[in-house]
């Protein structure tokens, strides 16, 4: 029994010790959802070491583990809470992490990368990058203590975002083109889904049009 306590304080300590927890709580209060012990009891439910090395390094997204419809339409709504949060960070220019971590993992502040320094377009590159960067530092951690990347079902829904708004924002170049007007309604989508009070225009204002990674400013 003493033993089982232990291991369930140790549990308890490492979710409130998550450092995505705050945001967590702040995206299910501004979307006016329950976040109850069984919110929680799921999206801190421990995955399984996965046998792919790829998901192991964090670098493609592993799936959370849903074990009905109820639960797959909680992490639902985690996935789609914390998209709105992250676009009205974006809107109010706040970000996850300190900027200097963009330049310190990346190589380039968002000035070098980007060229501008107020805007839209470095709001939102300045959100997505610290959460990147905030991210990656959360999956390093979790690789030295655990030996993976995604522990809890939170941290797969955390990739599966990241990954989604690189994909739609910040997408690595490659032998796939996808036409211009495919990706601006993709865009136009995303934001009637989550941040129906930003135009696309907003979104890329002050953009440098030879630094964005296509060309939607068209």
């Amino acid at each position: 029994m003493l033993t089982l306590l232990l291991a369930l304080d140790a549990e308890s300590e490492a979710q409130l010790s998550h450092p995505f927890l705050e945001e967590l709580r702040e995206a299910y209060k501004d979307s006016k959802l329950l976040f109850d012990g069984k919110v929680e009891g799921l999206l801190f439910r421990q995955l399984p070491k996965p046998p792919n090395e790829l998901e192991r390094l964090g670098q493609i997204s592993q799936p959370p583990n849903a074990v009905n419809k109820v639960e797959e339409r909680v992490l639902d709504q985690a996935s789609d809470a914390l998209a709105r949060q992250f676009f009205n960070r974006v809107k109010r220019g706040e970000r996850y992490y300190p900027v200097e971590e963009i330049k310190r993992l990346f190589g380039q502040s968002p000035e070098e990368r980007i060229g501008v320094s107020s805007g839209g377009y470095y709001r939102l590159f300045v959100a997505y990058w610290t959460l990147k960067a905030k991210l990656r530092n959360s999956q390093q951690t979790n690789i030295s203590q655990h030996g993976y990347a995604n522990i809890y079902n939170f941290d797969a829904v955390l990739s599966s975002l990241e990954s989604g708004l690189a994909g739609a924002f910040f997408p690595t170049p490659g032998p796939a083109k996808i036409p211009e007007k495919k990706r601006r309604e993709g865009v136009q989508e995303i934001l009637n889904a989550y941040a129906p009070k930003i135009t696309i225009k907003e979104l890329y204002e002050g953009a440098d049009p030879r630094k964005v990674p296509w060309q939607i400013l068209k």
